[in-house]
């Protein structure tokens, strides 16, 4: 145990196990080491005894405030220092691995698209030869490998976390490391033990998770901090950075499709079903030109912020890069293969989602169908601006369940109705893969049904339950 001694500077009782290590108590076994750090709202310290009764070996703590006699428990002052890499040699240390100080990372935070900018980036730096990680909504992916959930269930892990992470997949030598940071992961520190960037990016704001940040204005400053982490590249968008303009950032740079005077600006010169095709002009004057297979618009702004955190110099100046082996995530953007009718399941879970994604897809067909819900115990607000933007867009709109978790439907249904439309113009269908069946039977030929919400889910939550769904099984089932 000296060396665990050594890192943490303390001594431990003699003859201690430690099969295991976590942050969080509900996850202690039979001698795991619990370490009990700040929280949001509370010091984990509260969670202590909880911990010692799951069966915790030793506890290790920086709550000044707590008393204990127990040589389980020991006080630890600098374990969440900024300069303090106690927490870190720990985890490596433990789990036997390389000095992780040498990994590269590359950060994507926004309302919509950071699955989808993050998941590109992994692509392009695996497709350069470099061993890279994605971590994120969809799961987690090492280079080619599959598409793993088993591992992390959270959009941003924590530093224990990331280090079941590491270890799962075995690595052995310093890697890149495209994740995805959530507003939630920023407000609760999640990162406060990965202390540079090599790119990090804000994508856009708009309005989503107010039952959780408030306002606009707060939602967008937790963003914001993204870039209080030292970064060697702070790519954001300029119309979302004139529009919550907190306070100046050093090196920035500004990406802009619409203002020439953005740091980099781009032109989209082509963008169908098929094939995309767009250019990329620096502050240099030079310009890159390259060509996709993804679609529409918006998914080519992420692929923008993708390529530029990996480095225009991986690019060729003045001839087309051909970019068509890049994939979207599943459930982003995903029109359906290898079936008669023209079916997209997408992820687009809030109101500026819906009126990116349905604006972007509107002109490529006859009619959208559009199917779908609002989750429960989540922000109310955007309940009716969702059901608006569907109906803006489309010529039928079917409304279904989600993930109620422990709202009624009716209760949902009735905030998104609000007044703002009449409940005759659209179709309600409760059961969610009725609602689907239902839409592929209206569809016609060049109408599109857009199944959006839960995109890769497999998970439906309702009255506490869950239960297996996907959306994609349920259009299998249909059309084979």
């Amino acid at each position: 145990m000296s060396k665990f001694e050594d890192i943490l500077e303390i001594k431990l009782p003699p003859d201690i196990k430690i099969l295991g290590v976590t942050n969080s108590s509900k996850k202690v076994k039979d001698n795991f080491i619990f370490f009990a750090l700040n929280g949001r709202k509370n010091h984990a310290s509260i969670y202590i005894d909880e911990a010692i009764e799951n069966g915790a070996s030793i506890v290790i703590h920086n709550d000044k405030t707590y008393d204990s006699n127990s040589e389980k428990v020991i006080y630890v002052d600098d374990l969440e220092a900024k300069s303090s890499t106690k927490i870190i040699k720990f985890l490596e240390a433990y789990y036997e691995l390389f000095d992780t100080s040498n990994n590269t990372y590359y950060a994507f935070t926004g309302t919509n698209g950071k699955t989808t900018s993050a998941y590109l980036c992994h692509q392009l730096l695996a497709s350069q030869g470099k061993d890279s990680l994605y971590i994120g909504t969809i799961g987690t992916q090492y280079n080619y490998s599959e598409i793993d959930q088993s591992v992390s269930k959270k959009t941003t892990p924590d530093i224990f976390e990331l280090f079941e992470i590491f270890k799962f997949y075995e690595l052995e030598n310093p890697i890149s490391i495209c994740i995805e940071i959530s507003s939630h992961a920023i407000d609760q520190n999640r990162l406060q033990n990965i202390n540079y960037f090599t790119a990090a990016s804000i994508l856009n704001i708009g309005s989503d998770h107010l039952d959780y940040h408030k306002s606009i204005e707060e939602y967008a400053r937790t963003k914001f901090r993204l870039f209080d982490i030292e970064s060697n590249l702070k790519l954001i968008d300029l119309d979302t950075y004139k529009k919550f303009n907190f306070k100046e950032i050093d090196s920035l740079t500004t990406i802009s499709n619409n203002n020439s005077a953005a740091n980099i600006f781009y032109n989209i010169d082509s963008c169908d079903i098929k094939k995309s095709t767009f250019s990329i002009f620096d502050k240099e004057k030079n310009t890159y030109h390259f060509e996709t297979s993804l679609f529409p618009k918006f998914n080519i702004s992420n692929l923008i912020f993708a390529i530029c955190s990996t480095g225009l110099s991986s690019f060729k100046i003045d001839s087309v890069n051909n970019l068509d082996f890049l994939t979207l995530p599943k459930g982003r953007s995903d029109l359906i293969d290898n079936i008669e009718a023209n079916i997209i399941i997408d992820y687009a879970h809030n109101a500026d989602g819906f009126e990116f994604f349905l604006s972007s897809i509107k002109d490529y067909f006859r009619n959208l169908v559009v199917v779908f819900g609002c989750g429960g115990d989540r922000d109310r607000s955007k309940r009716s601006k969702m059901l608006m933007s569907a109906f803006k867009f489309s010529n039928d709109v079917i409304f279904t369940s989600d993930n109620s978790r422990n709202e009624s439907f009716e209760d949902i249904l009735s905030d998104a109705l609000d007044g703002s439309v009449n409940r005759d113009d659209i179709t309600i269908i409760e059961n969610r893969k009725e609602a689907i069946i239902y839409g592929s039977s209206i569809i016609k030929e060049n109408d599109c049904l857009v199944i959006l919400g839960k995109g890769h889910e497999e998970t439906q939550e309702i009255k506490g339950n869950v239960m297996h769904f996907s959306d994609y099984e349920v259009v299998d089932e249909i059309y084979n």
